[in-house]
């Protein structure tokens, strides 16, 4: 190191004693005396010819230069920072990827196996949550698969799904429906994560923000039908399951649902075509996109979703 620059040691101590304001503080964090603490600081100040503390009564506070060495301090760590993370996740071969539940248990844990076969250097680690991932706070969630428009800030997207909808139910409810009206005399299933208000082509009536998609699919059927009876379930595998039961009609996503159809447990109901503004994405930071076990794992899923 440039003989030139104070020893790591002290530039460390000066960011914590700065960060606490507090020398006794400091040292409990360093697990060091209070006057090793000091000791530090004094030479500190030595070395570079000018004061960093001062004493304002009981208090300590930083001088001018103090500020300005903080800034740079901090800077410095945050950039050391980064690049041990780079260093650590290059040699982790474990993709943490935050998933919906009803989509990691329906679409991906069905498919998931294969990418393990093909990719046996690379584990694959799910976590369920309905919660937006905020990658610079979470920093263990490589990826996520996520719901939406797929315009997020700073992140790498890719649209998985084409979201395709129709109504389903059981074989007995099928029976008794004959033209789309019908649906007003049945209970219909809502799922309250499909807001329309995340829709800006439609009318952001009470009705479209209560019933979310059904309003949607009805306004493509060019039909006006009174939603009456409804049930809320605010998880798509137990939507799914309700319809199963024959508890109701659920508005379902072709990818959610073709196995379902063919095994005979549900059916289809009409021909509308509606196609969701609201999609499956891959997401991930910008910067990570082409990290090796994010750049597989994406270019895999762009694969099995087409």
């Amino acid at each position: 190191m440039n003989k030139s620059l104070p020893s790591l040691g002290a530039i460390r101590t000066f960011e914590v004693a700065a960060r606490h304001l507090s020398f006794t503080r400091a040292a409990e964090e360093m697990f060091v005396t209070q006057g090793a603490v000091s000791k530090q600081i004094k030479q500190l100040e030595e070395q570079l010819g000018c004061q960093l503390f001062s004493r304002k009564g009981p208090n300590l506070a930083l001088t001018r230069d103090g500020e300005e060495l903080l800034a740079t301090v901090s800077s410095a760590l945050e950039h050391i920072q980064e690049g041990v993370n780079r260093l650590r996740r290059r040699n982790d071969l474990t993709l943490t990827l935050s998933v919906l539940p009803s989509f990691a248990s329906i679409w991906l844990m069905p498919k998931i196996m294969e990418f393990e076969e093909q990719n046996p250097h690379i584990s694959v680690r799910q976590t369920t949550s309905f919660n937006v991932v905020d990658f610079d706070v979470s920093t263990d969630i490589d990826a996520a698969i996520r719901l939406g428009r797929g315009n997020w800030e700073g992140l790498y997207t890719r649209q998985l799904t084409r979201d395709y909808m129709f109504p389903v139910c059981s074989p007995a409810i099928a029976r008794e429906i004959d033209k789309i009206e019908d649906l007003s005399n049945h209970t219909l299933l809502v799922d309250p994560h499909a807001r329309i208000h995340m829709l800006p082509s439609l009318k952001k009536s009470r009705e479209h923000r209560e019933f979310g998609e059904w309003k949607a699919w009805f306004e493509a059927a060019n039909v006006d039908v009174e939603i009456s009876d409804h049930r809320i379930i605010d998880e798509t595998s137990t939507l799914i399951r309700a319809a199963v039961l024959g508890s109701g009609i659920a508005l379902m996503r072709e990818e959610l649902i073709t196995d379902y159809l063919e095994a005979g447990v549900l059916v289809r109901l009409f021909d509308v075509e509606y196609h969701s503004d609201l999609h499956y994405y891959f997401v991930c930071p910008l910067e990570r996109k082409g990290e090796e076990k994010i750049s597989l794992f994406r270019h895999w899923l762009e694969r099995v979703s087409n």
